[in-house]
């Protein structure tokens, strides 16, 4: 196995504010192209290329673009999610202070594509050191004409403000992070209308995660075909992986999709576990990803792959647990975070995750009887089903797949106490 480069390539390799070292390396070459070309020629380059987002769900961006792009005049708006909020998930930070420049010219593209004249940028909370970063940005980039009216001598305009997340997992979900943006109560909502057709002050909006904006310069510059030259015909281009858990050598690689196999990722670029024992589970796409056990990590490094596998790829956070760890005490860590980031605008997850939370408390304490794990599958099936947004509808899948996969677990801990 071995990294290829696409989006990390020019990471650490020039000072993020100085713009003409960007240009010097290929920079805003992307950019030239689309503002040569008609807002629907854009759209078209993206929806060819087959990228999907890097966020977690995984739609088709050019299908997204161009929903947003059909509505008429009146105010648009692109929103570029930087508040990866996802246990496990960091990569977005090392494109963010490490090749900002990218972002921005991914972001101007987008916007130009879809008819957006305002943009923002969220950026998580927790990240105060990029949000500086990114103001000193905006600044240098109004300087620069990249910013503003007539953007390198074109009819195109744009603004772009930065926003800081207030530390909430749920505002990672389209959403909640628009009714942030509105100062309100970061909340998710029922779908249709989606946000390409009602999104931030009632119009349509375009919300894209960083790694997604930033496969879009390379797109425009080289073109679809070529970005299809790497990867998986349904799944092309590459994918970045944060690593971490019980790993030697956890941090983000970018690989390639398809080109090779989680055991792969974890042993050769992880190093193997840290202690040198044996894997208990991964989860491949973060926190709310369902657990993988030691016989299912040949899979490959694909959405499809770890699909058929049995998980999911979710944000590409590949978490590893090592030997002897029980998986009653990994789910507790796990409900204990999420307990705490529910939005509580819907039963199902409000209440469904308090329950699972005080019904894994008492097998953790040896007080749980034979039929705690049936409930808990019953409200883990009943929070996926009804549940208004993501996190409501993933959050149960570590649950009921560890109790699938080390049910040995759960059985001794009622039986014998404390894991």
């Amino acid at each position: 196995m071995k990294e290829t480069k696409l989006l990390t390539e020019r990471v650490g390799k020039y000072d993020p504010l100085d713009l003409k070292g960007y240009e010097a390396s290929g920079g805003l070459e992307g950019l030239n192209q689309a503002l040569a070309m008609e807002a629907e020629e854009v759209v078209e380059q993206v929806r060819r290329s087959g990228l999907t987002g890097r966020g977690g769900a995984g739609f088709p961006t050019g299908s997204k673009w161009e929903s947003a792009a059909k509505h008429g005049p009146g105010p648009k708006y692109l929103i570029c999610n930087a508040d990866e909020g996802e246990l496990g998930t960091f990569k977005d930070r090392v494109l963010l202070d490490g090749d900002p420049w990218a972002i921005l010219e991914g972001i101007l593209i987008g916007a130009y594509a879809t008819g957006a004249e305002q943009a923002y940028i969220y950026i998580k909370g927790e990240y105060e050191d990029t949000f500086g970063l990114w103001e000193k940005l905006i600044e240098k980039a109004r300087d620069a004409g990249l910013l503003g009216a007539n953007i390198l001598g074109s009819e195109f305009s744009l603004q772009l403000s930065v926003a800081k997340g207030r530390g909430l997992y749920i505002a990672g979900e389209e959403f909640a992070l628009i009714a942030s943006l509105e100062t309100r109560r970061a909340m998710s909502r029922l779908k249709p209308p989606y946000p390409t057709e009602q999104g931030l002050f009632g119009r349509p909006t375009v919300v894209n995660n960083v790694e997604t904006i930033a496969n879009v310069p390379f797109i425009l510059a080289k073109g679809w075909r070529e970005y299809r030259r790497f990867g998986l015909e349904d799944d092309p281009g590459t994918r970045m992986f944060s690593l971490s858990g019980d790993v030697k050598r956890p941090g983000v690689y970018e690989i390639e999709t398809g080109s090779g196999t989680l055991r792969g990722l974890i042993d050769e670029f992880g190093g193997g576990t840290r202690e040198g024992g044996a894997i208990k589970a991964v989860q491949p796409g973060g926190g709310t990803s369902a657990f993988l056990d030691e016989t299912s990590l040949d899979c490959t490094l694909s959405a499809e792959g770890i699909r058929k596998a049995g998980s999911s790829i979710g944000t590409a956070a590949v978490i590893v647990y090592e030997q002897p760890k029980s998986a009653v005490g990994m789910v507790k860590k796990l409900l204990e975070y999420y307990g705490n980031e529910s939005c509580g605008r819907c039963a199902p997850c409000r209440l469904g995750i308090k329950r699972m939370q005080e019904i894994i408390e008492r097998v953790n304490s040896g007080r749980a009887d034979v039929d705690d794990t049936a409930r808990l599958r019953e409200i883990g099936r009943a929070a996926i089903r009804a549940s208004t947004c993501g996190m409501g509808q993933v959050f149960p899948l570590p649950v009921l797949s560890a109790l699938e996969l080390f049910g040995q677990d759960f059985e001794a801990a009622v039986n014998k106490g404390p894991a």
